[in-house]
């Protein structure tokens, strides 16, 4: 167990849909009353561009409070949050190498790393490129306040790469000024601390965030270490306007890649690293800044306005196990920014924007001497940039039903420029253009009874590391954009049963796609990842989640989630893989769950999570079992003058549980498996000082 504090300087088809919000938001925000009748709390989300009453959105939104992110978790990885959520089936948490692997009704399964087909916001700033490339490594959940997720297709709003839509909050500084520490320790060497400040000073809103990670991982080659800096600045111009800062700095000089196993060398020995993970160094390191303006301003009950900017810059470089090519290396300067109006009536309300961003790589790859960089292969320039206008329009048909509508036309612009000219001139370009509308409306059909429905479009353009080349350099100009159709109905609402609050959302939906991007592996380049398009594909599925207060201060939970995702046509050179499950994807997973909160302070929350099996490859051959995993979170938070003091444990796979963290997709040589950790202890505490 490491024993000494890190240094200061480390620290810093048309069927249905139905939805509500997740658990964690079905739960809402409970407050007593005098007769102790609780009632939730409204909340309202910008997942929809507008700020909008979750209750009144015609779409399938969930929402993750700040208890569910920080309270007792080891913040490791996104999933620790999304246990609550239907409809998102999250794996990868262990391999920091490859990033959580998120998929939001299957968008997304196919990423072997990074997140793909689903759009990523970090305080109104992009996580995610215009080519499609998500990455949320810059984020500390420590100083995350919220998360709104929008499942489902959505390019009417986002544009390319939007499967679903994730938007990331950090907190902001309170009235009263404080200060907070955390400190956590764990097996397998896990150490992390975390300093944060916030508070108010006049018109200026402050929070800083810097956090210090150094974890040897459960399996051998699996060591990461990060230091996180946070920094979100909101100055009030005048009582109309708003200007806002948002700085990140992230140093990330580890993370290694254990590599994924056969079934029986994972069965023999779970802790052990692939054996040409170890002979090729496999690992990455990243080095990134990032530096965002979001201007905001009410002239008037009617007329709003904002407009943003950003600028980030990340310096990329990892070891692959393989000799040719598989050390790779990039600069990526990645700017841009957005503008909206915003109209609004007594019953209407209307937004018409427009986005940028511009995405330049300069890539180059060596040959992987066992560890050592060989001679440069690949030198490249990789341009990408991506336009998109949009209007949005919603209205109150009635008291009780309102209608929704938005437009979209996006032009993505892929350009590649050859630097190495020894084997010809790869250079090429790529255009995608594509209009995505969407219509939904929302009626209240009774005070416990919301029902709505809507049909959306959604594309996918391949990324440019999807579109490497198989045949050279350049890129692979025979992928095509992958586009869907989606069908949805949804219920939810609140029933009151003794005086207790039950919400329930329940939602139905079928997507048909065109040219799925699925990844394959090819023997001559094992661990090297192409892609290529399948004809056509359907996903149908049910959602469907409820909280209830059991008595005062103990809440259960519980979501469960259907998906039918299979293949209509697809046909490669050497198979048919036609009606086919789509792999990568459960059947049937969910989760239960019981929390409880004491009046002293004491807290307790224990998660059951059941996932069924899936395929890990798409010929279907391959099964992965059943399995299920509890976790177990406790603490005390007591207040001692402007000191509050929070000791805190956590228990992941209490019952220990054999399964695995992540299964890599069409894998070649039957390597799909990464285990998981076995049970695992790990505890900490947190202290805040208030200066009132």
């Amino acid at each position: 167990m490491r024993t000494v504090f890190p240094s200061l300087t480390r620290i810093f088809n048309l069927w249905c849909f139905v939805l509500l919000v997740s658990c964690p938001s079905l739960r809402g925000d409970i407050e007593g009353s005098e007769s102790d009748v609780v009632t939730l709390a409204p909340v309202t989300v910008n997942a929809t561009r507008l700020e909008t009453a979750i209750d009144s959105i015609p779409a399938a939104v969930s929402y993750i409070d700040l208890s569910s992110i920080q309270r007792g978790t080891q913040q490791l990885a996104l999933d620790e949050a999304f246990k609550m959520v239907p409809g998102v089936f999250i794996q990868n948490p262990y391999n920091f190498a490859q990033d959580n692997r998120i998929s939001i009704r299957g968008f997304g399964a196919r990423a072997n790393f990074g997140i793909r087909g689903i759009r990523l916001y970090i305080d109104g700033i992009p996580a995610t490129t215009p080519d499609g490339q998500g990455s949320v490594d810059r984020i500390s959940l420590g100083s995350v306040e919220r998360i709104d997720v929008l499942r489902g297709p959505s390019s009417a709003l986002y544009g390319a790469a939007s499967g679903g839509v994730i938007l990331l909050q950090t907190q902001e500084g309170t009235e009263i000024p404080f200060m907070e520490g955390r400190l956590a320790v764990g097996e397998d060497d896990f150490f992390e601390t975390q300093l944060k400040a916030g508070g108010i000073n006049g018109r200026l809103n402050y929070f800083l965030s810097a956090t210090d990670l150094s974890y040897d991982g459960y399996r051998d080659n699996s060591r990461t270490e990060s230091l996180k800096l946070n920094g979100k600045f909101s100055y009030a111009l005048d009582e109309a306007s708003t200007l806002r800062l948002v700085v990140s700095v992230i140093d990330i000089p580890i993370q290694d890649d254990p590599g994924g196993l056969t079934l029986a060398e994972a069965m023999a020995d779970p802790r052990q690293a692939r054996q040409r993970n170890l002979d090729f160094d496999s690992g990455e390191r990243v080095e990134q800044e990032t530096f965002g303006l979001v201007y905001e301003r009410e002239w008037d009950d009617a007329h709003s306005l904002s407009a943003s900017t950003y600028y980030i810059h990340r310096d990329f470089a990892n070891k692959l196990p393989f000799e040719s090519g598989g050390q790779v290396s990039f600069d990526r300067d990645f700017v841009g920014g957005s503008f909206q109006y915003n109209y609004q009536s007594d019953a209407a309300r209307l937004s018409v924007g427009l986005d940028y961003d511009r995405q330049d790589d300069h890539r180059r790859n060596y040959d992987n001497a066992m560890g050592v960089r060989g001679p440069i292969v690949l030198d490249q320039n990789e341009r990408v940039i991506g336009v998109g206008l949009f209007g949005l329009f919603d209205y109150e048909l009635t008291d009780t039903v309102k209608f929704a509508a938005a437009l979209r036309f996006d032009q993505i612009d892929f350009k590649v420029v050859d630097q190495l000219l020894t084997d010809g001139d790869d250079s090429g370009a790529l255009e995608f253009e594509e209009f995505s509308p969407m219509v939904g409306i929302n009626w209240l059909v009774a005070p416990y009874l919301t029902v709505f429905a809507n049909v959306s479009t959604s594309f996918e353009t391949p990324t440019t590391t999807e579109l490497d080349n198989p045949n050279g350099g350049g890129f692979n100009t025979d992928l095509r954009s992958q586009t869907a159709e989606s069908f949805e109905l949804g219920a939810r609402g609140r029933i009151d049963l003794a005086g207790r609050p039950l919400r329930y959302e329940l939602t139905a939906f079928q997507i048909d796609i065109k040219d799925a991007l699925v990844p394959f592996e090819l023997p001559a380049f094992p661990d090297r990842e192409f892609f290529r398009n399948a004809g056509s594909s359907e996903r149908r599925g049910l959602e469907a989640a409820f909280s209830i207060e059991l008595m005062p201060g103990l809440t259960a939970s519980a979501m469960y989630t259907w998906s039918d995702f299979s293949y209509k046509e697809f046909v490669t050179d050497s198979a048919d893989y036609s009606g086919n499950t789509t792999p990568g994807v459960p059947e049937h997973f969910g989760s239960i769950q019981l929390e409880y909160e004491h009046e002293s302070g004491f807290f307790l929350r224990w998660t059951s999570q059941w996932i069924g099996s899936f395929y890990a490859n798409d010929s279907n051959a391959t099964e992965v079992d059943s399995y299920s995993v509890s976790d177990l979170r406790l603490g005390l938070e007591k207040t001692f003058g402007s000191w509050q003091v929070a000791p805190f444990v956590g228990i992941n796979n209490v019952l220990d549980e054999t399964y695995f963290s992540n299964i890599r997709l069409n894998a070649f040589g039957g390597r799909f498996y990464e285990p998981a950790p076995e049970r695992y202890i790990y505890g900490g505490i947190r202290i805040q000082y208030t200066f009132d």
